[in-house]
């Protein structure tokens, strides 16, 4: 029989390696963002269930590609999902933070529009056709391909 002392150690040894478990559930799910045939860099894909699943979020690379991740971990929780893809053009990044006069001569002026770049339909989660339906296993590719 453990003492009391190793059995709070062994206890807390237990739930430790379980809350780091990758054995968590998630499927790694991983795709392509195309739009009219095209690769599209830089989008945002966002996997929206319901209120039993967390959002799974990624950014395409510079080949449209994307992996999902759920917080820190890899990939999707099994369930079905609202797919929603959005791509702005936000204004360039300036080099240096603007001076006290220059932002006060901007403080009182509406900041630059950003401009979507891909139909609004795939970028609102209540209109977006796109829906994916993730099962537990093996990972799975998602294709996203847009149109107009």
């Amino acid at each position: 029989m453990l003492s009391p002392r190793a059995s709070i150690g062994l206890a807390a040894v237990v739930l430790a390696a379980a809350g780091c478990s990758n054995g968590s559930g998630f499927v790694p799910v991983s795709g392509k963002v195309t739009y009219k045939g095209q690769p599209v860099p830089g989008a945002t894909v966002v996997f929206i269930g319901d209120e039993k699943t967390r959002p799974a979020t990624a950014i395409s690379g510079t080949d449209g590609s994307y992996s999902l991740m759920t917080l820190d971990s890899r990939g999707a929780m099994p369930g079905k999902y609202s797919v929603v893809v959005s791509k702005t053009d936000a204004p360039p990044e300036q080099g240096e933070p603007p001076s006290m006069e220059e932002a006060a001569k901007q403080a009182g002026r509406p900041p630059p529009a950003v401009k979507q770049l891909l139909p609004a339909k795939y970028g609102d989660a209540t209109r977006t056709p796109l829906q994916c339906e993730v099962k537990p296993g093996a990972a799975m590719v998602f294709d996203i391909p847009l149109a107009d």
